[in-house]
C-alpha cells in the first residue's frame, strides 16, 4: 500500500475533503504525506539512518521514490546483508505506520530509539529462523543486530 501512495495519510484524507489536521504526527513538523512519513520527517530519517548504519552503508536517506529506487537496484541476492536489509526497510515501513496510529488513535508515543530496537528485535527473529552459514564478513553485520 505505501509503494502505491494508497495509505491513508492526512494528505490523502485532504484530497477527499475530509477535515484533518495534516500536521505529521511523528516530528510535528510539515505536511504528513507517505513521502513525508518514511523520508523526510526528522523522526523517521534518523531511524533509516541508524538501520543503513548498522549494516554498514554509508549514505544519505533520500526522498521516497530515490530511496525505493536505490533499494531495488541494490537488494539483489541472497547474502546475508541484502536479506537483512530487506528485512529491515519491510519492517521500518511497518513500524513507522504503526507509530503514526499509535500516536493518533491512542495518544501514546514511542522514542525513535523504542522504535529502531522493535525493528532489530524484529530481524533478529526473522534472521535467525532462516538457516544461514555466518561467515566472518558478515561478523560485524550481525554484532550490529544482535545476531548471535
Amino acid at each position: 500500500m505505501e509503494i502505491l501512495d494508497r495509505l491513508p495519510t492526512s494528505d490523502r484524507l485532504q484530497r477527499l475533503r475530509l477535515g484533518v489536521d495534516q500536521q505529521c504526527l511523528l516530528c510535528g513538523d510539515g505536511i504528513e504525506s507517505r513521502d513525508h512519513l518514511f523520508s523526510k520527517c526528522a523522526h523517521s530519517k534518523q531511524i533509516w539512518s541508524s538501520i543503513l548504519q548498522m549494516c554498514s552503508i554509508e549514505r544519505d536517506a533520500l526522498v521516497w521514490n530515490a530511496e525505493l529506487q536505490w533499494l531495488c537496484a541494490n537488494l539483489k541476492g541472497k547474502s546475508l546483508l541484502v536479506f537483512s536489509l530487506k528485512l529491515a526497510w519491510s519492517t521500518f515501513v511497518y513500524h513507522v505506520w504503526e507509530e503514526r496510529n499509535r500516536r493518533k488513535f491512542c495518544s501514546v508515543a514511542r522514542s525513535g530509539d523504542s522504535l529502531l530496537h522493535c525493528i532489530r528485535e524484529d530481524v533478529k527473529i526473522r534472521v535467525q529462523i532462516k538457516p544461514i552459514v555466518i561467515l566472518d564478513v558478515n561478523r560485524q553485520l550481525c554484532v550490529a543486530w544482535g545476531i548471535p
